[in-house]
């Protein structure tokens, strides 16, 4: 067994003498990659920003290869071999894939300014072909697949000649391809003794390529367990008290046949991504779009809500042509982006802001926002979704990414949405959050709303849909009912074309 390079023990953090930290622990062995999991708020990312020197403790060691370190700020930790690779990549699009590798720390002619640019390209050329990566040094980042970035980010840890990576939800937005590539990376790192603390919430994963895992809760480390030692069972019971709530079953739901179509689409295209897509969706059913990275789905979903301008067909709510965003928000359709960070969410402003936000009209008057009816309509959100916050004004860039994600819904919810688009409403979710969502979604859905769900997840799309369609290529290749799908093996099947 290898020695720990890592040892976090006893470790307390409050903020605003709310304590989020209670005596937690975690431990890295040389080359291991060991998964961190708990529910959003739990206290994982609180204690890796400790680790990486951007939080301070309270109380409590750390220990690097046996020595007890206090790191002021995060060049303290990259100093000592430890670096993080976050969810919302880091990167700067318009510079280099070698300019991004090496910012901060370029290869430099003497002791003057002057770059040296050949060098810096032969370098992060030979880190990336050292891991098999065909990626040109040259090429600006914004060019690059998500896949790429993620692999770019890695490699700029290893500049640094980091022996601890931190790696915040890495396959969040990946292909099933880019995953593999990201997993025999893993295992090559791991090989050359480098330590991993993997961050994710998804379970079949772990038990994919994690060697251990410690589970946390309210702040504590509740389980440390070989991976192979350990059942699905068990883990979530330690991430969530209990695992009654963390099953996802497809129960049957009725969708009245007889009913005039809410929304239809007819030979809908979008130039280089979509190609004659026509369906129908009635009241209160909840349509899956089934397909891989890159098939088509989010597109056809922005085409409907008129943020993405179509080349042909039409998009009609209640038999009424929509030909823009505001024809559709009038119209009564909602968009839950897959980016709610950028696309979704004002991060700076308040919770009620963000709700209120797409309804100003209703809760303004004479241009001026009546404060008691926003606030109300928040604090009545916050306990339907079950919103985990200290107030309605509290910062929406301070609560957990599964609050987050409730707060880009509830903002929709509040218009009563005669269609409701989800595009992966649980990515970077827990799996308790997981669960409060696709209840929600089915509450929706019984109340009469109309719902497109996408999602990578094939568990999670088949325990939400009624029907699904599978989209590849851009196009509508099998409408599907949920009945006639037996199992995720053989909806994987069915995206592959």
């Amino acid at each position: 067994m290898q020695p720990d390079v890592l040892t976090m023990r006893d470790i307390d953090k409050s903020f605003n003498n709310v304590p989020v930290l209670r005596r937690a622990g975690f431990s890295l062995r040389r080359g291991e990659c060991h998964a961190l999991m708990g529910e959003n708020g739990a206290g994982k990312s609180t204690l890796m920003k400790i680790l990486t020197g951007v939080y301070r403790r309270d109380a409590g060691i750390v220990e690097i290869d046996g020595e007890e370190v206090t790191f002021h700020a995060p060049r303290d930790a990259e100093a000592a071999g430890i670096a993080m690779i976050f969810q919302e990549f880091s990167l700067i699009p318009t510079l280099t894939v070698a300019q991004n590798i090496f910012l901060s720390h370029e290869p430099k002619r003497g002791r003057g300014a002057f770059i040296r640019d050949a060098e810096m390209v032969q370098r992060a050329r030979a880190i990336l072909e050292e891991f098999g990566e065909d990626i040109d040094p040259r090429a600006r980042v914004e060019e690059l697949s998500v896949g790429a970035m993620q692999m770019v980010e890695i490699a700029k840890a290893l500049s640094k000649n980091a022996r601890i990576i931190v790696m915040d939800e890495p396959t969040a937005s990946l292909s099933e391809s880019e995953v593999e590539t990201l997993f025999r990376l893993v295992r090559q790192l791991k090989a050359q003794g480098i330590s991993i603390v993997y961050i994710s919430h998804r379970m079949a994963e772990i038990f994919q390529i994690c060697d251990r895992i410690t589970a946390m809760r309210d702040g504590r480390d509740m389980l440390v367990a070989e991976t192979a030692e350990v059942t699905m069972e068990e883990l979530i019971r330690a991430m969530l008290g209990s695992d009654s709530s963390a099953t996802l079953e497809w129960i049957p739901r009725e969708v009245d046949q007889t009913s005039p179509p809410v929304l239809e689409v007819e030979d809908l295209s979008v130039a280089g991504s979509v190609r004659n897509v026509s369906f129908n969706v009635r009241p209160g059913e909840i349509l899956g779009l089934a397909g891989l990275t890159g098939s088509g789905r989010t597109e056809i979903v922005e085409a409907i809500f008129g943020v993405r301008t179509p080349t042909g067909g039409s998009v009609r709510i209640d038999g009424r042509p929509v030909r823009s965003n505001r024809d559709a928000i009038q119209a009564g359709v909602g968009l839950v982006p897959e980016d709610r960070r950028t696309q979704g969410l004002v991060l700076d402003h308040s919770l009620k802001d963000n709700v209120i936000l797409p309804n100003l009209r209703r809760f303004t008057r004479r241009g001026l926002v009546q404060d008691k009816a926003a606030r109300r309509a928040s604090e009545a959100q916050i306990h339907d979704l079950k919103i985990k916050s200290e107030h309605t004004e509290q910062e929406v860039r301070l609560l957990s990414g599964g609050n987050q994600q409730k707060i880009v819904l509830s903002k929709w919810l509040e218009r009563n949405p005669k269609v409701l688009i989800l595009d992966e409403p649980t990515i970077g979710v827990d799996i308790g959050a997981k669960s409060d969502l696709v209840r929600k979604i089915r509450e929706i859905a019984d109340a009469g709303t109309a719902v497109i769900v996408i999602s990578s997840e094939f568990e999670e799309l088949l325990a939400i849909s009624d029907r699904l369609l599978v989209i590849y290529d851009g196009a509508v290749i099998d409408d599907i009912p949920r009945n006639d799908v037996q199992s995720e093996e053989a909806l994987h099947h069915a995206v592959q074309g």
